[in-house]
């Protein structure tokens, strides 16, 4: 007996199964929408929320730049500040975006440097802002929020500084040299900082069992708590609005939330992964932990009391060594993961885990093999992303990309950068 292969069943089955699993356009649209028409509902006023047409906005550029997306790296620059020791390219480990100003970006160097770049234009705002003759690999940077001219930054050898970058601006200098910088007393092993809502304390953990609280106009420990896991905590994080409560992530497999105004003697509860957490970090509306385990594991928590909301179910590889990071996007519309040994980044539904996209990142001009070292939403554009990228070859070698999903990119474009970006709707991998 013959099967027809293009029957009414069959292919409703195979929707139903893709459905499933992917989204084929953003926030579960079924069909691509004309702008126009769009347009035209939002100026006719209907009655629909605002964030409506952004979503429709979105799927609808989505859809026209499904081929490939636009992708250029921002870091492959010369630091001309630097004429004394000559031409030397910036060496990016770790970078945040501003939390105000959109066309801002703090990128801290394996060379102990943190550039403030305006990623829009390229442009070095201010560099060198470091003044510690031992500074070492930046490691750790987090923007003030209500005093988004100032920055946090912690290095691998313990290190942390708060600088003004507001003071340079102002002279119009590039090399930093501030008086009024805040200088902490020293974390070991530091990994991580951030800090609270009232910019008035900061968190910092690392290669290690304890917690340090700060305070930040003087720099001053307040609080070491330690043996708060069993394992090294390598990331601690505040709450976005309460700035009591904050949240560990150790090797130890556990996840646990804390609150400042308890003795800290036991967590407010505990969440156990089963493989080490790498990183946490609270929904920018607080009502979700989203944490990364290694190899993969990604899931999302309720805050209140730990509850698995989602798994997002991406494939593991079987590597004890592939360090997974995952963050926020179009607030906590979308997830985007990416690990450390491989070239992927996955970009997920963050109510349903359904995958979205897989994007692929291929250096075709030097024919080497980029691994996503760490990645960040853009805070201001939907579906825009950076990467830090680490190459195969050679060893400590950065570069940040910057990646726009809602925009084709040019042939001309992808040769002259020498990326290569491949979109996959696989659930493999």
């Amino acid at each position: 007996m013959t099967t027809n292969t293009n029957s009414p069943l069959i292919e409703t089955d195979t929707k139903t199964v893709f459905s499933k699993y992917y989204e084929y356009l953003p926030y579960n649209r079924l069909h691509n929408e004309s702008v126009l028409s769009i347009l035209r509902c939002r100026e006719m006023g209907t009655n629909k929320k605002p964030w409506f047409y952004t979503r429709s906005l979105c799927a609808s550029k989505f859809e026209s730049s499904r081929e490939k997306p636009l992708v250029y790296a921002i870091t492959n620059i010369v630091n001309e500040t630097k004429k004394d020791v000559g031409h030397k390219r910036l060496r990016p480990r770790q970078f945040e975006y501003h939390p105000s100003d959109p066309s801002l970006m703090a990128i801290g160097t394996l060379d102990g440097e943190v550039v403030v770049m305006n990623h829009e234009t390229g442009n070095i705002v201010v560099s060198c802002v470091s003044s510690c003759r031992n500074m070492k690999s930046i490691i750790g940077l987090c923007w003030l929020n209500q005093q988004p001219s100032k920055l946090l930054v912690g290095t691998d050898n313990g290190s942390l500084r708060l600088y003004d970058v507001k003071y340079n601006r102002a002279k119009g200098e590039h090399r930093y040299v501030n008086p009024t910088t805040v200088i902490f007393d020293d974390f070991e092993q530091l990994t991580s900082v951030h800090v609270n809502s009232t910019n008035d304390r900061c968190l910092a953990s690392g290669y290690s069992k304890k917690v340090a609280i700060y305070d930040i106009s003087s720099g001053r420990c307040l609080h070491l708590f330690e043996d708060m896991h069993r394992e090294p905590i390598n990331v601690a994080k505040f709450s976005n609005h309460s700035p009591s409560l904050f949240v560990t992530s150790s090797f130890d497999r556990d996840v646990k939330m804390w609150d400042l105004r308890q003795k800290i003697v036991r967590p407010c509860y505990s969440a156990t992964s089963s493989r080490g957490n790498v990183m946490v970090l609270f929904s920018p509306d607080d009502l979700y932990l989203l944490v990364s385990a290694v190899d993969n594991e990604v899931k999302q928590l309720l805050a209140a009391d730990g509850r698995l909301h989602t798994d997002f179910g991406i494939v593991s590889t079987g590597s004890a060594h592939n360090y997974t990071r995952s963050y926020y996007m179009n607030g906590r519309d979308y997830i985007i993961s990416g690990s450390c040994e491989e070239s992927t980044i996955r970009v997920c539904c963050a109510q349903t885990g359904r995958r979205l996209r897989d994007i692929y990142l291929e250096d075709t001009k030097c024919g080497r093999s980029i691994f996503v070292q760490s990645l960040r939403s853009d805070p201001f554009r939907h579906f825009d992303m950076a990467i830090l990228a680490a190459y195969a070859r050679p060893t400590s070698m950065y570069e940040i990309i910057k990646v726009n999903l809602l925009s084709s990119s040019h042939p001309a474009e992808e040769n002259q950068e020498g990326f290569n970006i491949c979109n996959s709707y696989s659930k493999g991998g």
